[in-house]
């Protein structure tokens, strides 16, 4: 799938706003301020229901409005959808697809893209939750098993957490016990699969990457209990979390580490180590998306030749596959064309936005 048309409506500092793209290299240029970013979190917000730089999406309405409404037409040879998500300021929020009202789960996986943005750096740089919650987004996109247990477990971890800070006799306990661990258990195999896959694609990432010696790897310690182990688990830590108030067993307490060359990154990585992880693990997970959903997601690259210098920014174009829709954001077309994207191609295009006026 790729996205063909975008409209953004009371949007950040978009007030009305319509791009088209094409199937190739599409580059958003402009100054500074005039909306850029703005253009790739609202695809993303079409492709997965949420933003990469809020969790709360109120936040991106127009302070003299009332409700913000992004609409993206996706394509395929066979397809082509209408997403639509409408945010009000009192956090209702509305997603439709073709005009019929649809939940967010239903919205991931169908039109997937990656992202690759400074704001994601807290996937290397962040806390074992960051990486938890990148991987849960990830694996959920390709795994609408991994998205149902996911929900699930979640939702009977919230109830067994408020029965213990409620102070609950043990009892009360039991039966949420026994479904967090049939959840739990579902829960950790599909991530151990899924786990193991992308690390075979961070692994060929790694080598196909020009830098000689360079190596990214994500450990996670893989956990194969079944339902009987992990309620023994909660069991044997119950007096525990009735004192502390939360459950501290469980897929929910995983703590995903990213390595470069054998070190922590978190601990030992300098900002071009850290920066070069989130590029490889980003290739990792579209290769992932690639494979388990027999679908080409739409690369987002924001601001990528200002994180990166000339000679790993061409590495990462390099890494790229030619037939992949992608949309980069720059303040110029300078560093493009130095890279030798050809904007004049058929399938290629340039959009310039300004900050006194929108296309």
């Amino acid at each position: 799938m790729s996205i063909e048309k975008l409209i953004l409506s009371d949007f950040r500092n978009h007030k009305r706003t319509s791009l088209t793209f094409s199937p190739g290299v599409n580059v958003i240029w402009g100054k500074n301020g005039s909306g850029k970013t703005a253009a790739l979190e609202a695809i993303h917000i079409l492709s997965v229901g949420k933003s990469f730089r809020t969790n709360k999406i109120q936040e991106t309405i127009q302070a003299d409005s009332l409700q913000s409404k992004l609409v993206g037409v996706f394509v395929s040879k066979a397809v082509k959808n209408e997403i639509s998500v409408k945010q009000n300021k009192n956090k209702n929020k509305t997603i439709t697809i073709n005009n019929t009202a649809v939940t967010m789960r239903e919205i991931l996986g169908k039109n997937p893209a990656v992202i690759l943005s400074p704001e994601e750096q807290a996937v290397t740089a962040g806390s074992p939750k960051n990486k938890r919650k990148y991987f849960d987004r990830v694996f959920s996109v390709v795994s609408k098993k991994y998205l149902n247990n996911l929900l699930l477990y979640t939702k009977t971890l919230k109830q067994r957490n408020f029965l213990l800070k409620s102070r609950a006799e043990k009892k009360e306990l039991r039966p949420w016990d026994i479904k967090l661990a049939e959840f739990g258990t579902a829960l950790w195999k599909e991530r151990n699969r899924l786990m193991h896959l992308f690390q075979k694609n961070l692994k060929e990432a790694s080598a196909n990457y020009n830098k000689s010696g360079v190596s990214v790897s994500v450990y996670q310690k893989q956990k194969e209990e079944d339902q009987k182990t992990f309620l023994l688990s909660l069991e044997k830590n119950t007096s525990k979390d009735m004192a502390l108030g939360y459950t501290t067993v469980g897929p929910h307490t995983d703590k995903p580490t990213v390595f470069f060359n054998n070190k922590d990154i978190k601990i030992f990585g300098s900002q071009g180590e850290h920066k070069i992880a989130l590029v490889l693990i980003k290739i990792a997970e579209y290769e992932l998306i690639k494979e388990e959903k027999n679908m080409t997601p739409t690369i987002l690259l924001d601001d990528l030749f200002a994180t990166l210098d000339f000679e790993r920014g061409d590495a990462v174009l390099k890494l790229l596959e030619k037939n992949t829709q992608t949309i980069i954001t720059n303040t110029d077309l300078v560093d493009i064309e130095s890279h030798g994207i050809n904007l004049d191609g058929v399938r290629n295009k340039s959009i310039h936005l300004t900050r006194e006026c929108k296309n």
